[in-house]
């Protein structure tokens, strides 16, 4: 019985007889953690179970991979711990860069998004001071680490 057949048979029971995955670890004498693992492996997609199965991973590798957002994201990195005969370790150091690297994307796009906005809302306050003869200017210095935006205003 290969693990998302095992995962399956341990639904099966819990729903057949009505009990929680805690009744059933101990009823089998396994842990909780044991139980939630397996069924986690449910979560993939029917044709991602087969590409893990014919990829020949272990359940583990199968597990760490779920960390991933999507089915995209999982064959990519599926396909990498293939070709380059990734251990579970190295597996879970790969979707570690993996999802920085989109945090790092989405956090850069959320921060641009933000600036872009806030020179907009600067450009407006200027344009309003001076329509009344209120001389204000904007500077900006960027730097690695930080963006830094003054806005001057005459007395």
């Amino acid at each position: 019985m290969h693990m998302f057949e095992e995962a399956r048979a341990l639904e099966g029971t819990i729903r057949l007889c009505k009990i929680t995955q805690e009744e059933l670890a101990h009823r089998l004498g396994v842990s909780q953690s044991y139980i939630a693992n397996k069924l986690r492996l449910l979560k993939y997609s029917e044709d991602m179970q087969a590409l893990i199965l014919d990829s020949g991973v272990s359940e583990r590798h199968a597990r760490t991979l779920l960390r991933l957002p999507d089915d995209k994201a999982r064959r990519m990195a599926l396909r990498r711990v293939q070709k380059e005969d990734l251990s579970v370790a190295m597996t879970e150091q790969l979707v570690d860069m993996l999802l920085t690297t989109d945090e790092t994307r989405e956090r850069d796009t959320v921060c641009e998004k933000t600036l872009t906005h806030l020179h907009s809302i600067l450009a407006d306050a200027i344009g309003i001071l001076s329509s009344v003869g209120i001389r204000a200017r904007r500077t900006t210095e960027e730097s690695a680490t930080e963006v830094k935006i003054v806005l001057s205003v005459s007395k």
